[in-house]
C-alpha cells in the first residue's frame, strides 16, 4: 500500500515527504502555522498542509517503526507517539521547571482569550511568573543564561518560537505555541508541581521527564522517574 502510493508522488514531493518524516522524528510535532520574523505574523506551515495531504501515506511509512502520526485539530499540529521506549530527550531540572511555567501561564492566557492558539511572551513576563509561582526559588541553576538555553531547546522542538531578539539577548519575546499542551497534560500539573517543590537536592539529581515522541501523546506522567546515568 505504501509502496503503491509512494510512488504516485512527483519528485519535488517524494524530497518533501522525506523533509517531512525527518521533521516529525525530530522535532516530534508540526504546527499549522509558523511565525515569520520578517513579516511579523504567523503564515500557514506548507509542511502540516503537505502531511495533511497524504496523512495515511506518513501513518503507513511510520507504521513500520511502531510510530503513530496524530492530528490535534483544534490546536493545529500534528505530533508522533511511539510504542518504543527509545530516542527520548531526558530534560533537566530547569527546563521542566520553564515547560511548567509555559504551560501554566499558555493557559491563564487562552482563559482570558479563548480564541487565541500563540501565547506573545517576553523574558521579562517569564521572570516575573516563575517568581510569582514561587518556582525561581526551587534551583540555584535557574538563572537568565539557564532560561535561554531552555527555550532554544524547546525551539528546536516547536513548543516556543522567537517573535524578536534572540535567546540571552538583554530582552527579546516569543511566543508559546499549543504544543505546549502535549509536553505537560492538564491532570498531571498538581503532580509535577508536588514534584518539583521536593527539596532541591533531591529534585535536582532525578531526571525528571522525556521530551520526545513517546507513549501517552508525550505527556510526562508516563514515564517513570529514574535517577539521571
Amino acid at each position: 500500500m505504501f509502496q503503491e502510493e509512494y510512488e504516485k508522488l512527483s519528485r519535488g514531493e517524494r524530497s518533501q515527504f522525506s523533509e517531512v518524516v525527518n521533521d516529525l522524528l525530530y522535532e516530534c510535532f508540526i504546527p499549522r502555522k509558523l511565525y515569520d520574523r520578517k513579516a511579523s505574523m504567523f503564515k500557514a506551515n506548507p509542511d502540516y498542509l503537505f502531511l495533511e495531504r497524504h496523512l495515511s501515506l506518513f501513518k503507513d511509512y511510520l507504521s513500520f517503526m511502531e510510530i503513530e502520526v496524530n492530528q490535534a485539530e483544534d490546536d493545529g499540529l500534528f505530533y508522533v507517539v511511539s510504542a518504543l521506549e527509545k530516542n527520548h530527550l531526558r530534560i533537566d531540572v530547569v527546563t521542566t521547571l520553564i515547560v511548567f511555567a509555559l504551560r501554566s501561564y499558555y493557559e491563564e492566557a487562552i482563559g482570558r482569550e479563548p480564541e487565541t492558539i500563540e501565547v506573545d511572551m517576553t523574558y521579562g513576563s517569564l521572570a516575573a511568573f516563575l517568581q510569582e509561582k514561587g518556582l525561581s526559588n526551587l534551583t540555584k541553576r535557574l538563572s537568565s543564561t539557564t532560561i535561554a538555553s531552555s527555550l532554544r531547546t524547546l525551539d528546536s522542538f516547536n513548543v516556543v518560537t522567537r517573535h524578536q531578539g534572540n535567546y540571552g539577548d538583554p530582552s527579546y519575546r516569543f511566543f508559546i505555541l499549543p504544543t505546549i499542551r502535549y509536553v505537560i497534560s492538564s491532570e498531571k500539573m498538581n503532580a509535577l508541581y508536588n514534584f518539583l517543590t521536593k527539596p532541591e537536592e533531591e529534585a535536582e539529581s532525578t531526571s525528571l521527564f522525556d521530551l520526545s515522541p513517546k507513549e501517552e501523546n508525550l505527556h510526562p506522567e508516563d514515564i517513570p522517574v529514574e535517577e539521571t546515568k
